[in-house]
C-alpha cells in the first residue's frame, strides 16, 4: 500500500509549529520579499553586467523562462499535497525515504548558502554608509561589523515568530519597490533630453560581448535572484489554507518580480556606461551606490537605506526556511534533538533559528578572510547555492511527474504534470552543466573552479551520509515523511 503525504505518524500537536499565522499576503510577501525587488537589482546589476555584458534585462528574463516550469510544478503539487518538506516530503513518498532524506539535506544546504549572502551585501552597503558618513574604517572591519550587525537584527526578528517576520517583511518591500521605481523615473527623465540614450538595447542578444560562456555566468546571477521564492513552500505548517493560496502567491508573485527586474535593470542599464560598471565590480564595489550619486546626489542614502531593508526581508525569509527544514528533520530526528525543540506561546524553534544564524555568520567570516574582498565573497556564495538550487528544483519537477502518477493518477495532466516537469528538469540539467560545470570551471579559480570543487565535495559528503542512515539507522527512514501534509 502507498501512504498519501501526511498519513501515518504525524507529529503530536505540541511538537508542530503554530497554524494559521500567515495569511496570503504574508505568502506573497514571501515570495516577493525573499527575492526582493531592489535587491536583486543592486546587488546583481553590477556582476551580471561585468559577466555578460550590458543585457541585464535579458538575463533576468532567462533566468524566469529556467525557473517557470519549476514554479508550475510546485504549484501543483501545493495544490495537491502542500508540505513544508517540499521535495524532500514528495520524493520520501514517491520514489523512497532514503531520496527524501537527500532532498531534504540538499534543500537545507540551498536555504544555507542563500542566507549566507545576505549579510555579506549587508556589509558591502554598510561600507558605502560609512564613506557617505566620511567615518574612517578599514573596509575589511566595515564588511565584518556590517556582517555581525545584521545577522543579529535578523536573529531577534526570526525569534520572535513568524507573524511578526511577516508584518516585518511586507513593511520592508513596499519601501524598497518604491525606492526603485523612484530612481528608475528620474534616470528616465534625465535621459530623456539626450538623443538616442533611451533605447533597446539591453534587450539585443548581440550585446552580450561576453560571449555564450559569460552570459550562462550571468544566468548563474539570475538564478540566485530567483532562490528562496520556495521558502513559501516552508512555512505551509503555519499558513492559512495553502492549498488554495500558495500555487497563485508562486505564480504571481515570480512573474511579477521578473518583470520589475528586466524594466528596472534595462534603466539601469542605460545610466552608466558598461565599462563604469565593471570598474566598479572589479573594485569590490556595488554598481548602484555610484549610479544613484550620480543621479541623486547625497540621496543616495535613500539607496543605501532602502539596500539595508531589502536585505533583511531576504535573510529573514532565508533562515525562517532553512530553520523550519532543520526543525522538521530534527523532529523526526534525522537531526541533532536540540533543533526539534519550540520555545513559547509561538512555538518559535530557536535553537534551529540560531544554528541557521550561526552558520552564516561562521561561513561569511571564513570567506572574507580567504578572499579578502566582499564581492568575491557574496559571488562564490551566489555561485555555489545555484548547484544545490538547481538539484532541488530537479527534485521537485520529479515528484511533480511521479506524485500524480502514482499516488494521485485520477488528477494527473499530460501537461500540468508531464510536459512542464519533464522541460524543469532537461531546464535545470542543463544549468548545472553550462552554468555550472562548463563556466565556472573555466573560470578563474578564486570564484570560479573552486566553488565546482567545493560543492561537489559537499554533495558527495551528503550522499554518504543518507548511506549511512540507510545501513546503519534504518529505523530513522520509517514511516511519512518528515514534514507532513499541510491541511
Amino acid at each position: 500500500m502507498t501512504l498519501r503525504l501526511g498519513e501515518g505518524n504525524a507529529p503530536d500537536a505540541p511538537s508542530r509549529l503554530k497554524p494559521d499565522v500567515i495569511g496570503p499576503l504574508g505568502m506573497a510577501a514571501l515570495v516577493i520579499g525573499i527575492t526582493s525587488p531592489a535587491i536583486g537589482l543592486y546587488a546583481l546589476w553590477g556582476p551580471m553586467q561585468a559577466a555578460a555584458g550590458p543585457v541585464a534585462p535579458l538575463v533576468f528574463l532567462a533566468a524566469l523562462v529556467i525557473n517557470l516550469p519549476t514554479v508550475l510544478s510546485y504549484a501543483s503539487l501545493n495544490r495537491h499535497a502542500p508540505s513544508a518538506g517540499a521535495a524532500a516530503a514528495w520524493l520520501w513518498t514517491t520514489v523512497g525515504p532514503a531520496t527524501g532524506l537527500a532532498a531534504g539535506m540538499v534543500m537545507t544546504t540551498y536555504f544555507i548558502m542563500g542566507a549566507i549572502t545576505v549579510p555579506l551585501m549587508f556589509g558591502l552597503f554598510f561600507r558605502d554608509l560609512l564613506d557617505w558618513a566620511h567615518i574612517p574604517l578599514p573596509g575589511m572591519a566595515a564588511l565584518v561589523i556590517g556582517l555581525l550587525l545584521h545577522s543579529a537584527i535578523t536573529a531577534w526578528i526570526c525569534l520572535r515568530g513568524a507573524e511578526a517576520s511577516i508584518k516585518t517583511t511586507i513593511r520592508l518591500m513596499l519601501i524598497e519597490a518604491g525606492v526603485v521605481f523612484a530612481l528608475s523615473a528620474t534616470i528616465l527623465w534625465v535621459k530623456a533630453s539626450q538623443p538616442g540614450a533611451i533605447n533597446l538595447g539591453p534587450f539585443n542578444p548581440a550585446h552580450a560581448s561576453q560571449g555564450v560562456a559569460g552570459f550562462w555566468t550571468a544566468v548563474l546571477l539570475g538564478m540566485l535572484a530567483f532562490s528562496g521564492f520556495d521558502a513559501v513552500v516552508t512555512a505551509t505548517e503555519e499558513a492559512k489554507a495553502p492549498r488554495e493560496h500558495v500555487p497563485r502567491v508562486l505564480i504571481g508573485g515570480i512573474i511579477a518580480v521578473a518583470l520589475f527586474w528586466a524594466f528596472n535593470s534595462w534603466v539601469l542599464t542605460l545610466s552608466t556606461p558598461p565599462d563604469k560598471v565593471v570598474e566598479y565590480n572589479s573594485q569590490g564595489l556595488s554598481a548602484i551606490t555610484p549610479v544613484a550619486r550620480a543621479y541623486w546626489g547625497r540621496g543616495e542614502l535613500i539607496v543605501i537605506a532602502t539596500a539595508f531593508t531589502g536585505l533583511t526581508a531576504i535573510y529573514i525569509g532565508m533562515v525562517q526556511g532553512a530553520s523550519r527544514l532543520v526543525f522538521a528533520l530534527a523532529r523526526h530526528k534525522l537531526m541533532p534533538a536540540p533543533f526539534a525543540t519550540l520555545h513559547g506561546d509561538r512555538r518559535v524553534p530557536s535553537a534551529a533559528v540560531l544554528a541557521v544564524v550561526g552558520v552564516c555568520v561562521a561561513m561569511g567570516l571564513v570567506s572574507l578572510a580567504l578572499l579578502r574582498n566582499g564581492v568575491d565573497a557574496f559571488v562564490w556564495w551566489s555561485n555555489a547555492l545555484v548547484f544545490f538550487a538547481a538539484l532541488t528544483y530537479i527534485g521537485v519537477n520529479v515528484a511533480n511527474l511521479l506524485y500524480f502518477r502514482r499516488i494521485l493518477p485520477e488528477h494527473f495532466g499530460i501537461v500540468r504534470n508531464g510536459v512542464i516537469p519533464v522541460l524543469g528538469v532537461a531546464m535545470n540539467l542543463y544549468l548545472i552543466y553550462a552554468a555550472f560545470f562548463s563556466a565556472l570551471w573555466t573560470a578563474p579559480f578564486r570564484t570560479g573552479r573552486s566553488v565546482v570543487i567545493v560543492c561537489v565535495a559537499l554533495f558527495a559528503v551528503q550522499l554518504v551520509v543518507v548511506g549511512w542512515v540507510k545501513l546503519r539507522r534504518p529505523d530513522l527512514l520509517k514511516g511519512a515523511a518528515p514534514i507532513e501534509v499541510g491541511p
